[in-house]
C-alpha cells in the first residue's frame, strides 16, 4: 500500500522540526515528493536496487560507528535521529523506479542469489509506510511528551488510515471511532510514561551502587559500605602530581548530618552550575583562587545521573563533557547527561572551606545511643578537655579498645547495631567507627558529620595512576573545630591491609578493565578529536567507493511514464533491449500480454509463422538478456556482441514472414 500524496513530505518536515534539522528535511521531502510530479522514471534491475540498499546499510553501519566513537551512551539516540537520512536512498529508488516498489529479497544477501535465476519471480513491497514509521521514531527521540507531539502523530496515523477505511460506514462514524481511540490512547500513553518513570526510579534505587552513582539517595544505613568491601571492581582512576606511590588520598562522595534508626540522612537542595560560555566543558564550582592543585579523574557513568567522588575544596572541573552539573551546601556534586567514560580535570584546595556552617542537625544524638555515648565521654573525661585534646583522646580510645573487622554478627541483645559495636563486639568496619565518633563528638557539643567516599591508595605502575576499587569505599567524620571543618578518621589504619587480604585482586580482570578503559579513552578522547579534525576527509573515501560501485556497471536506464513526450523514441542497440522484437511483432498483430513471459509469448504465436526456427533463435537471446538484467556482473563486451548477433538473427527470422513495407525504419536500422 502506497502512502497518499504529500504524506512523506509532511512527515519529513515534522521530523525536521522536532530534530531542528528543517533544511535537511525540506530537501529530502522535495526530492521524494517530486517523484509524483516528474514523469521520468528509471528502469532499475534488481542488481541496481541492491546497490542502493547497500548504500543505506553502509550509512547505517557508519552512523553506528561514529555514534559509538563520539558518545557511547547516546549512540542509540544519534542513530534514531538520522534514520530518515540513512534510509533515504531506499525510499528514493522506490519513488523514481518504474515499478514503484522494492524487491523484498534485496534486503537479504541469501535472497539476492536467487535473483540471478532465469525464472525468478520478484516479491515486491512498498516501503513508504515503513519509512514513515522510521521518521516518527526519529522525531520521538527529541520531545515525545506533550499534547502537541501526540496530536501530530495522531494526525499522521489518521491520514494514513483514511485511504483504507471501510466504505460500509459513513465518514462520521469512522471519524468518531478514530477520535475515541485517540483520546483514550493519550490517557494510556501518559499513564505508561509515568509508570515507566516510576519503575526506572525503583530500578535505580535497587540496583545502583549507592555511594557512587545514585543521586536520589538521601540516606545510608550501617553495613552498606561493608557490602562494597567484598568487590575488587575498579570504580575510577585518578592521576595527580601531588599523589605519590605509597600515599593515601581521600575522595569525598557524600556527607550526612542526621542519624536516626541506624541510618544517616541529609536534606539539602541541589543548585545548578552554569558552564562557561567560552568553554562549555568548564564547570566553575566556586570562585577562582590563586593556589590550587590539579587531579585528573576518569569515572564511568552507568546511569543518567551520578554523584562524583572528588578531592576536597573543588574550585572547578574542566574537560568534563556533561549536560548538567549540580552541587549542594555539603559539597556533594552530581552530574547528568554524559558519555559512558567521563574525564574531569579537577582544581581543588584540599580543604573543607566550602562546607556549610554547623546547624542544629550537627548536634543531634538518638536517644537509644545517648546513654552509652555519655558513659564513654565520662570515662574519657572529655568535658574538661580542649577540642584538640578531645580529638586526640577519642582517636586513641578507638585505636586501643576496638578492632577493625568485616565479620559482623548482628546487634545481638543490644537494641541497635551501634550499641552492639560500642558495648559488646567492639569490632566493625569504618561505618561503625565513623558513626560512633561523630555521635561521641556531638555528646561533648562539637559539631560533627558523617562522610563517605573512597580511600585511594593503590598506585598502578602499569597505568601510572591511582586505581580506586569498590573495596576502597570508606567512611569518616567531618568535625568543626577552631572555626573550620576538618576530616577526622578513627578507623584503624590496618583496614587497608585487611580489606586487601579479604579480597584478592584478579590480574586477568584488571587487565580486561585496563584494556576497556583504554578503548573507551580512545573512543571518547582520541576518536572524537580525529572525527572533529578529519571527519570530512574520512567520509570522502566512503563516498568514492559508493560512487564507483554504482558507476561500475553503468546500467541504470531512464524510462518515461506513459503519456509523456518522447516515450516512443528509439532505443539504442547498445542498450541490450528486446524492444525491436516487441515492436515488430506488435505491428504484425501479435502484441505481448502484460502477464506473459517472453518464452510463453513466442510459444503462443509460433504456429502463425512459416519458419520453425524462431524458438531456436529466441533461447540464446533470452538467456543473455536475463544475464544482463539479473546477473551481478552483467555481460562483457564479447557477450554483448553475441547478444546483438543473436537478436539480429531472430529479427531476420521474424521478418521473413512480414512484407518489408511493414517493417519500421528503426527496426531495419538494427539489422
Amino acid at each position: 500500500m502506497k502512502a497518499p500524496p504529500f504524506f512523506l513530505g509532511a512527515i519529513l518536515l515534522f521530523w525536521g522540526g522536532q530534530m531542528k534539522t528543517l533544511w535537511f528535511a525540506l530537501i529530502v521531502a522535495v526530492i521524494l515528493e517530486s517523484a509524483r510530479l516528474v514523469k521520468v522514471k528509471f528502469e532499475l534491475t534488481p542488481s541496481d536496487v541492491n546497490k542502493f540498499v547497500d548504500i543505506s546499510i553502509i550509512l547505517l553501519a557508519g552512523t553506528i560507528v561514529m555514534a559509538l566513537t563520539i558518545e557511547n551512551q547516546k549512540a542509540l539516540s544519534i542513530l534514531l535521529k538520522w534514520l530518515p537520512l540513512i534510509f533515504f536512498p531506499i525510499m528514493a529508488v522506490q519513488q523514481f523506479s518504474t515499478t514503484g516498489k522494492i524487491d523484498l529479497r534485496s534486503f537479504f544477501l541469501g535472497g539476492r542469489k536467487k535473483v540471478e535465476d532465469l525464472f525468478y519471480e520478484p516479491k515486491t513491497i512498498d516501503v513508504s509506510y515503513i519509512y514513515s514509521l522510521f521518521c516518527l521514531f526519529s522525531a520521538g527521540t527529541a520531545k515525545p511528551e506533550g499534547l502537541v507531539f501526540y496530536s501530530a502523530v495522531s494526525l499522521f496515523f489518521t491520514w494514513a488510515l483514511w485511504q483504507v477505511r471501510s466504505k460500509r460506514f459513513s465518514c462520521w462514524v469512522w471519524a468518531g471511532c478514530i477520535l475515541g481511540i485517540l483520546i483514550s490512547g493519550y490517557g494510556v500513553q501518559k499513564s505508561l510514561r509515568m509508570a515507566a518513570w516510576t519503575i526506572n526510579r525503583w530500578m535505580i534505587q535497587y540496583y545502583a551502587d549507592y555511594y557512587t552513582t545514585n543521586p536520589f539517595k538521601t540516606h545510608t544505613a550501617l553495613g552498606e559500605i561493608g557490602k562494597f568491601k567484598l568487590s575488587d571492581k575498579i570504580m575510577l582512576r585518578a592521576w595527580s602530581d601531588a599523589v605519590m606511590p605509597g600515599e593515601t588520598f581521600l575522595l569525598h562522595t557524600a556527607t550526612y548530618n542526621k542519624f536516626i534508626l541506624s541510618n544517616w540522612f541529609i536534606r539539602s537542595r541541589f543548585e545548578s552550575i552554569v558552564p562557561s560560555e567560552d568553554f562549555p566543558s568548564l564547570w566553575q564550582i566556586h570562585p577562582p583562587v590563586n593556589e590550587t592543585k590539579k587531579m585528573t579523574i576518569y569515572f564511568r557513568q552507568g546511569q543518567k545521573t551520578i554523584v562524583l567522588s572528588l578531592p576536597f575544596g573543588v574550585i572547578s572541573i574542566s574537560e568534563m563533557k556533561v549536560g548538567q552539573c549540580e552541587k549542594n551546601e555539603l559539597q556533594v556534586i552530581r552530574i547528568a547527561g554524559g558519555p559512558s567514560l567521563i574525564k574531569g580535570v579537577v582544581s581543588y584546595t584540599g580543604q573543607l572551606t566550602y562546607d556549610a556552617p554547623p546547624d542544629d542537625h550537627d548536634f543531634l544524638i538518638p536517644k537509644k545511643e545517648k546513654n552509652a555515648l555519655a558513659a564513654i565521654a565520662a570515662e574519657l573525661s572529655l568535658e574538661n578537655k580542649s577540642d584538640e585534646e578531645i580529638l586526640t583522646c577519642i582517636k586513641q580510645y578507638f585505636l586501643t579498645h576496638y578492632t577493625y573487622s568485616l565479620d559482623l554478627k548482628g546487634k545481638g541483645e543490644a537494641q541497635t547495631p551501634l550499641l552492639n559495636f560500642l558495648r559488646h563486639t567492639k569490632a566493625g568496619h569504618c561505618e561503625f567507627f565513623a558513626t560512633a565518633t561523630a555521635l561521641l563528638l556531638r555528646q561533648v557539643n562539637i559539631p560533627a558529620r558523617y562522610a563517605t567516599g573512597y580511600m585511594a591508595h593503590e598506585y598502578s605502575r602499569l597505568e601510572n595512576q591511582l586505581v580506586v576499587r569498590k573495596r576502597d569505599a570508606h567512611a569518616w567524620v567531618k568535625v568543626y573545630v577552631d572555626g573550620q571543618w576538618k576530616n577526622f578518621d578513627t578507623t584503624p589504619p590496618s583496614f587497608i591491609k585487611i580489606d586487601s587480604q579479604n579480597i584478592a585482586v584478579s590480574r586477568v580482570t584488571d587487565l580486561f578493565s585496563f584494556l576497556g578503559f583504554k578503548l573507551s579513552q580512545l573512543r571518547h578522547e582520541t576518536g572524537e578529536k580525529l572525527m572533529n579534525q578529519y571527519g570530512v576527509w574520512l567520509i570522502v573515501p566512503l563516498a568514492g567507493i559508493l560512487f564507483f560501485r554504482l558507476r561500475k556497471t553503468n546500467r541504470i536506464k531512464r524510462a518515461r511514464m506513459p503519456g509523456t513526450p518522447g516515450e516512443n523514441k528509439k532505443q539504442r542497440p547498445g542498450d541490450l533491449s528486446f524492444f525491436p522484437v516487441e515492436t515488430l511483432l506488435s505491428q504484425k498483430g501479435f502484441p505481448r500480454y502484460p502477464h506473459e513471459t517472453y518464452s510463453a509469448w513466442f510459444g503462443r504465436i509460433d504456429p502463425y509463422f512459416g519458419s520453425r526456427d524462431i524458438m531456436d533463435h529466441l533461447q540464446p537471446v533470452l538467456l543473455l538478456l536475463n544475464r544482463h538484467r539479473f546477473s551481478k556482473h552483467g555481460l562483457n563486451k564479447q557477450e554483448k556482441k553475441k547478444f546483438e548477433s543473436c537478436l539480429n538473427r531472430l529479427l531476420k527470422t521474424v521478418i521473413q514472414d512480414l512484407p518489408l513495407a511493414q517493417v519500421d525504419g528503426d527496426i531495419k536500422s538494427v539489422i
